[in-house]
């Protein structure tokens, strides 16, 4: 791909070419609501996780929700000290055969 950006509209397309979704006879319209369905379907499962919770996507990876604790920063323009609240966090965690493309292709 090579490309640093992706829209719903691009994965819609890419899926509408896949040979085996030809087969199937599904219109690049049907390809694009369920595209956009399960990207959506996917966030509202994100947003709904408790803390420690985990959505597993086999072959891709993992998103679940982690607590970042308080910490104390600087305000980088005047130095002060500034108390930084908990809050949750939303992760992702490739799956092991991603992590070896990335790592292997330069």
């Amino acid at each position: 791909m090579g490309k640093s950006k992706l829209s719903r509209a691009e994965l819609a397309d890419i899926v509408f070419e896949d040979k085996d979704v030809q087969e199937y006879g599904i219109s690049r319209k049907e390809v694009s609501v369920i595209v956009s369905k399960f990207i959506d379907a996917l966030r509202l499962s994100i947003e709904d996780l408790e803390v420690g919770g985990t959505i597993e996507l086999r072959g891709f990876g993992t998103f679940g929700v982690k607590q970042r604790r308080s910490r104390l920063a600087r305000n980088p323009k005047t130095g002060e000290p500034v108390e930084v609240p908990s809050r949750k966090a939303v992760f992702f965690k490739p799956g092991r055969d991603m992590k070896e493309k990335i790592r292997t292709d330069n």
